[in-house]
């Protein structure tokens, strides 16, 4: 079910209120709430209620059965709240939040520690307009040991790697990490990836003022049989952004990590790529890269004209 209304015409629901025993999925947005409505109960009783989105509209404006609820694709709090929303939903899986600080707070929560055992997928998002937000104080106080997916998008200041590092210590088997535009510095995205030993799946795409990957990280991902067992030895999916061409240690990265035999090998095959560069790189790169392509690796290669999602796919025998 979907509302997308003025907020006072929300009022106009709180007949249904106890008569929704089938509602299953909520998404509700508005224009511009103000402080003054009242808070609505037309949702409160849904006892079949798993999935809550709320778009530019605080959820505390209605009351919800919060202890119902595996998924939030979507909601617009601010750090204080979700943590508090973390604290009412002990069964939710998957919770994407957008953070704004510009956004009325109704219950100003007292940030404490929280263990959460069920969230299993975590997005922490800002607006393109206020990428300043305070997740330290999110990391500081969330441990979710079972997370599987964690997603990280517009947090350009202030810094925040120290406490992402301790909230990554606490994750047992950790799959999927995706960093974009995001206030960490290569040397702290390496200290990660020593903690995350089963990433399947990894994104870095860096903004203007933080750069995530250059050659040093590459390296530390060679996989080299002599060697010990690089960094993040399962990594199936690479998605990078780079500051400069195409290097030959990028190159050399994917052919270390696709000729791997996994049946004696502790090491994954890698099997997609995406990476966003300077398009100023020679033919001996390019035939290297057209070589692991026609052996099965899919690589897509982005350029400064050219965005990574309508980059150039080199043939692939997929």
């Amino acid at each position: 079910m979907y509302f997308f209304l003025p907020l006072e015409a929300y009022t106009a629901l709180f007949p249904a209120r106890g008569k929704l025993p089938l509602l299953q999925e909520l998404s509700l947005g508005t224009h511009e709430p103000s402080a003054a409505d009242p808070i609505l109960d037309a949702f409160e009783v849904a006892p079949q209620l798993r999935s809550l989105e709320c778009v530019n509209l605080h959820p505390y404006k209605f009351k919800f059965p919060w202890d119902n609820l595996s998924q939030i694709p979507i909601m617009t709090v601010t750090i204080g709240d979700s943590l508090d929303i973390l604290r009412r939903a002990p069964r939710l899986e998957s919770g994407s939040f957008i953070y704004t600080e510009e956004l009325m707070n109704l219950a100003v929560p007292i940030l404490k520690p929280l263990r959460h055992e069920n969230l299993k997928e975590f997005a922490v998002l800002a607006p393109t307009w206020n990428e300043v937000i305070e997740t330290q104080d999110l990391f500081r106080n969330l441990i979710a040991p079972h997370l599987r997916s964690l997603r990280i998008c517009n947090i350009d200041w202030p810094p925040f790697g120290a406490h992402l590092s301790a909230f990554l210590a606490s994750v047992d088997d950790l799959e999927n990490l995706y960093l974009r535009k995001t206030a960490l510095i290569e040397g702290e995205v390496i200290g990660f990836l020593e903690l995350l030993p089963t990433l399947k799946h990894l994104t870095l795409l860096s903004s203007s003022m933080f750069t995530m990957v250059t050659d040093l990280l590459l390296t530390r991902l060679i996989w080299r049989p002599a060697s010990k067992i690089p960094l993040v030895p399962k990594l199936e999916t690479l998605e990078i952004s780079l500051p400069g061409p195409l290097t030959t240690t990028f190159v050399e990265l994917l052919e270390s990590r696709w000729d791997v035999d996994e049946e004696v090998s502790s090491v994954a095959q890698l099997k997609e790529v995406k990476v966003d560069a300077n398009d100023d790189y020679g033919d001996g790169i390019i035939q290297r890269l057209e070589s692991l392509a026609q052996a099965g690796m899919r690589i897509i290669i982005g350029t400064p004209d050219v965005p990574l999602e309508d980059g150039l796919e080199y043939f692939s025998s997929w």
